[in-house]
């Protein structure tokens, strides 16, 4: 069976392969100013996530292991991948099953599993996912405006963020968002996580709710070859509140792993 073309924007003509995955609920067009920057020295493209802006969605079960399958269809040998909440998460499951399409991986607030179990005290309760998956039937458009609250909480600049959230939040299909929670709800990397060899930086707004650094934390020693930057007064989404130092951070790190001074 062919996989579901993608919709993907591309700048950028020299320098290495960068593509950009966007989190539950939104577009391609989060990072729109992100990609403008990295597209100076970098081939950049932006990917609408199956059943999210203008990407179709895929036949049979909406699973992480048949996004990582549809969207590695898109991604050149060895390239760079950045992926936000949801889209990181993709993005590891990517780098599990085709290790050959990245060459290195940048994980923005996210982790290997989003809800908090004994082992994993610091990261979301499942009951905040259910309410969403619950509130879903009511009403989309309210869900994700309750969403969009949460990522903003407590980070600089809160309203300028907001409204950048907003203007890239063309509402998915439905049914993607359903199963963008399932996923999020019930999938659990971390016993897969010393697998990934790839050089990994992860990136944390040091005042997200959603994904917390103490979780990042914990994901750093299950990582054979990681690194983590936690960005001052942002939260869960430190590419919007604090582009200059994220891009910054990505260029030196593509550039060079080595140097990026960690920020445990």
């Amino acid at each position: 069976m062919m996989p579901p073309e993608m919709n993907t924007f591309t700048s950028g003509n020299n320098g290495d392969s960068i593509t950009l995955l966007h989190g539950w609920g939104f577009n391609g067009a989060i990072w729109e100013e992100t990609a403008r920057t990295l597209a100076s020295s970098a081939r950049v493209s932006c990917i609408d996530l199956p059943g999210h802006g203008r990407s179709p969605m895929p036949v049979g079960d909406y699973t992480i292991e048949r996004l990582a399958d549809i969207i590695a269809e898109t991604l050149p040998q060895q390239g760079n991948v950045i992926g936000w909440s949801l889209g990181g998460m993709i993005a590891m499951q990517i780098a599990l099953r085709h290790p050959e399409k990245i060459k290195r991986l940048i994980l923005v607030g996210s982790v290997a599993r989003f809800v908090r179990d004994d082992d994993w005290r610091y990261a979301i309760s499942p009951d905040v996912l259910q309410s969403f998956s619950e509130s879903l039937n009511d009403g989309l458009q309210q869900t994700l405006q309750r969403f969009l609250a949460l990522q903003i909480q407590s980070s600089d600049d809160s309203r300028t963020t907001l409204r950048k959230l907003m203007n890239s939040n063309a509402a998915p299909q439905a049914a993607a968002l359903q199963g963008g929670l399932q996923i999020l709800q019930n999938v659990d990397l971390r016993k897969q996580l010393p697998q990934l060899q790839q050089p990994t930086l992860m990136i944390f707004g040091k005042r997200d709710t959603l994904t917390r650094p103490q979780t990042a934390r914990q994901m750093l020693q299950l990582l054979p070859n990681a690194q983590l930057e936690i960005i001052n007064g942002a939260g869960h989404a430190p590419f919007l509140s604090h582009r200059e130092q994220f891009t910054s951070l990505i260029e030196q790190f593509i550039k060079d792993p080595r140097t990026i001074n960690s920020n445990p």
